[in-house]
């Protein structure tokens, strides 16, 4: 069966889901690392497009316990937070 390109040509890799133990294809995942400067509003803006959607209490906390680990690693690590960027040559498309 042939496969689905990756959604994010910045980033490859192998993601395993906690629940049961079965890896998420790359065409359904993207990243987004702490450092990135706009990661806690885009985080923030989910939150609130969850609860929109009807999110049961347990994403919503899932999600705000996400942006108190991201807030955390940020105070942790100020010197590598920066404005998002790509280089050349860094994506696979």
């Amino acid at each position: 069966m042939p496969t689905s390109p990756a959604l994010d040509s910045k980033v490859h890799g192998t993601l395993i889901k906690n629940k049961d133990g079965k890896e998420i294809p790359a065409d359904e995942f993207i990243v987004f690392r702490p450092h990135d400067n706009a990661v806690l509003r885009m985080l923030d803006a989910y939150r609130g497009f969850c609860e929109e959607e009807g999110a049961t209490s347990e994403q919503l906390a899932a999600v705000d316990r996400l942006i108190g680990r991201v807030v955390h690693w940020r105070a942790q690590h100020p010197e590598r937070c920066k404005v998002a960027d790509v280089e050349p040559g860094e994506l696979r498309e």
